[in-house]
């Protein structure tokens, strides 16, 4: 028998193992941390990890992965050895969560959509209370499956990563298994809940607004996790907190300390201070909205790169770029970062110069968008976008990405800082005379915002704006919980028609208003259309192609939505026209 198949029997024999239960929950005692040398202290803990490490030493194998109990060890152990990648192979560690470091299960096969895996401390549900070894279905493009560590076998590694294709060691195969997955029952595949990060939320309690808008958006980052749990504590306790949606102020502390009060009996001596792991725990387990990790702060863990900068150096010349000075915030730096990426990703080497954003760099990121984010066709080529740059580097482990530009301006005075995002203090809100239609404004949205126009973008916008705004492209809310001005801002002079509580509509000419009011045909923020502001469209937050190009970069981020709409109306429930309103 190869090790391979020596490697998944023993797994495979462990599938049904439960952990020990005490006091009405699972408690993480199992056999596995006291039958392996050096990891006896991690009895009690989290110890999916831990059982990879089991397996291995009964088969033979220690050498070939880590001795470790912990997820981000192990990914860099197989990183340091060139041993990682980001497509399936047979008898692989398959991590999970934010860089790798949730959770870890073994591939005993896989086809073009699937990992067929067996993992310990897991569950059937995707929950956070792991309590056994299952068998489970993993998507291979699901947001939370990271990559895989490929041990150096023996008889070599059957994998689909086209980039190891005819090197030694290597075979690759499109769709493969183990011998060992005859007879195994399949796994129904699950959407696992998301995780937020504990050190994240603490981050985003403890700094200004200001602090936490620049840390930008996106899955996995600050804004994104106190996303959810302001929408676990509306759905707990009923009621919203008032702040903006993503960042975490006095409101929001205010409701998580009603939370700790009501739901978790604290006394009111005991009610304050910031979120510990623990409450954020029993916040996403009352939800069901999220499971909680400890880690990843957001202070200074990886270096931004800046989509705008990276665009801008894909469409000007190689003597333009190099003419851009040097420095840590200037475009050489970002193409750099980017041509890094794509040779960890790719296995590969960009031919082009460094810093350089050439043919070599473009045609290996389309490269990388067909095979690894398995896009195609127009989404597959072109300059890159927020979403395959985010995830190229999350993939890499080297950079984050933000919309905007350094605001040192280390681009010079090239008209590239011009576009995507501005400061919100440039926003301006004067009327819109109506020109066009909405469907119009919708198919310009979608070429400003770089999506691909489609009947879906079309149906969800018709049915958000007319609960939005009646249609109406100056709308200004002048009541509801955002309609006020927050530190560091000014009221500003607004000419749109403002909306008060009781339904009149008023013409403003001028008056002032709370900088924070919901404007424009989809209703967004300033903050927020600054944030999402679509590359050369207005900055006038009444008119509605910027508006709604603003609403489709948000809603893309935010929620996940695809390039071409498809999945709009399930992701967001304001754009489905067969469920009832619900705010975004």
């Amino acid at each position: 028998m190869s090790q391979t198949d020596t490697l998944i029997a023993i797994e495979k024999a462990e599938v049904g193992y439960r952990e020990g239960f005490s006091n009405g929950h699972y408690n993480n005692h199992q056999k596995f941390s006291p039958a392996v040398p050096g990891l006896e202290w991690s009895q009690n803990q989290a110890w999916c990890q831990t059982f990879q490490s089991w397996a291995f030493q009964q088969a033979g194998l220690k050498s070939l992965a880590p001795v470790t109990a912990s997820c981000p060890t192990a990914v860099n152990w197989y990183k340091s050895r060139g041993r990682f990648s980001f497509y399936p192979a047979i008898g692989a560690m398959v991590f999970f969560g934010h860089s790798g470091g949730e959770h870890v299960g073994l591939v005993y096969k896989y086809d073009a959509d699937y990992a067929y895996t067996i993992e310990g401390n897991t569950n059937t549900n995707g929950s956070s209370e792991g309590d056994g070894v299952y068998l489970k279905k993993r998507a291979r493009r699901g947001t939370n499956l990271y990559g895989y560590g490929l041990p150096k076998f023996a008889e070599g590694i059957v994998t689909a990563d086209p980039g190891l294709k005819n090197k030694p060691g290597y075979t690759y195969m499109a769709a493969a298994a183990s011998r060992e997955s005859e007879a195994l029952p399949v796994a129904e595949a699950e959407e696992a809940l998301p995780w937020v990060s504990a050190n994240q939320l603490t981050w985003a309690a403890t700094h200004p607004t200001a602090e936490e808008q620049a840390a930008g958006n996106g899955d996995g980052s600050t804004a994104d996790d106190v996303a959810h749990v302001q929408d676990a504590l509306e759905k707990v306790l009923s009621v919203a907190p008032d702040d903006p949606h993503s960042v975490f102020e006095a409101e929001t502390q205010e409701l998580f300390e009603r939370f700790r009060q009501e739901k978790l009996g604290r006394s009111e001596a005991d009610g304050h201070g910031v979120p510990s792991t623990q409450e954020l725990v029993e916040l996403g387990k009352q939800s069901e909205l999220f499971n909680v990790r400890a880690g990843s702060s957001p202070a200074a863990e990886q270096p931004w790169v800046s989509l705008n900068q990276v665009v801008w150096a894909s469409t000007h010349s190689a003597q333009e770029e190099q003419a851009q000075p040097d420095g840590d915030a200037s475009p050489k730096a970002d193409v750099a970062l980017v041509q890094d990426a794509l040779e960890r990703v790719m296995h590969t080497v960009v031919a082009d110069e460094r810093g350089i954003f050439e043919t070599a760099t473009q045609d290996l990121y389309d490269e990388f968008r067909r095979t690894v984010l398995h896009l195609s066709g127009s989404d597959a080529a072109g300059t890159p976008g927020v979403q395959s740059l985010t995830e190229l580097g999350q993939f890499a482990g080297l950079f984050r990405v933000r919309t905007g530009f350094p605001v040192d301006g280390a681009t010079g005075a090239t008209g590239a800082e011009t576009m995507g995002q501005i400061d919100p203090k440039q926003v301006t809100f004067h009327r819109y005379v109506p020109a066009g239609k909405l469907e119009d404004w919708i198919a310009q949205a979608c070429t400003a915002a770089g999506v691909q126009a489609s009947s879906h973008w079309v149906k969800g916008f018709k049915t958000a704006v007319a609960r939005e705004s009646s249609g109406n492209p100056n709308a200004c809310n002048l009541w509801d919980r955002n309609a006020k001005t927050p530190p560091g801002f000014n009221k500003v002079k607004d000419f749109g028609d403002g909306y008060l509580g009781d339904g009149r509509i008023v013409r403003l000419n001028g008056a002032l208003t709370h900088f924070q009011c919901s404007r424009g045909i989809v209703q967004c923020i300033p903050q927020t259309f600054a944030q999402r502001h679509a590359p050369g469209t207005s900055v006038n937050i009444y008119d509605p192609v910027a508006c709604i190009a603003a609403a489709m970069r948000y809603v893309r981020s935010r929620y996940g939505v695809a390039i071409d709409g498809s999945n709009l109306a399930k992701k967001v429930q304001q754009f489905d026209p067969n469920r009832p309103p619900h705010g975004y």
